[in-house]
């Protein structure tokens, strides 16, 4: 779903899964961010530069966009999670890039002991002059392609330890 952003006539994009896998497994796949170009679309390059004073991490990673063409890079602080009925909230902020903005929250919440509710909102403006209704579908399709991702992971991983 497309999470408009005030009246800009920008949107986040928003998607939400359910995975079969424990919360705890869930947020393993989601926290192994050095291991995103493995298995996440459009990632070239993730790596985890350290941990932030306030307890999130720090991370420096490359995406790729309009088929290869260009490849974008941002620095962004992964703050630590907010829990708050029983849902645990794992938001971005962004630092520098050859990006204008980029933001991300996944939240996690368990549904049973073999059951993850997935959600993220995402919302990348790279400096390209590109129109609004493009970003906002490629926001919408990067947000459903990474939940896809994790869930893909997780439940791989599951089937193999089986």
């Amino acid at each position: 779903m497309a999470v408009p952003i005030g009246s800009t006539g920008f949107a986040r994009g928003r998607s939400t899964v359910v995975v079969k896998g424990s919360l705890e497994r869930v947020r393993a796949a989601v926290l192994s961010f050095e291991r995103y170009p493995e298995f996440m679309p459009h990632y070239k390059k993730c790596r985890l530069l350290g941990r932030t004073p306030a307890g999130g991490w720090d991370l420096y990673m490359e995406v790729s966009a309009l088929s290869g063409a260009v490849t974008m890079w941002a620095r962004i602080e992964i703050q630590k999670p907010v829990v708050e009925d029983g849902v645990e909230t794992y938001s971005s902020r962004f630092i520098s890039g050859n990006v204008q903005d980029l933001q991300a929250t996944w939240r996690l919440e368990k549904n049973d002991a073999q059951a993850t509710r997935l959600s993220l909102d995402v919302f990348l403006r790279p400096k390209l002059p590109l129109p609004k209704s493009l970003l906002n579908a490629e926001n919408l399709d990067g947000s459903a392609r990474a939940v896809a991702a994790i869930r893909a992971r997780v439940e791989q991983a599951q089937d193999g330890n089986r």
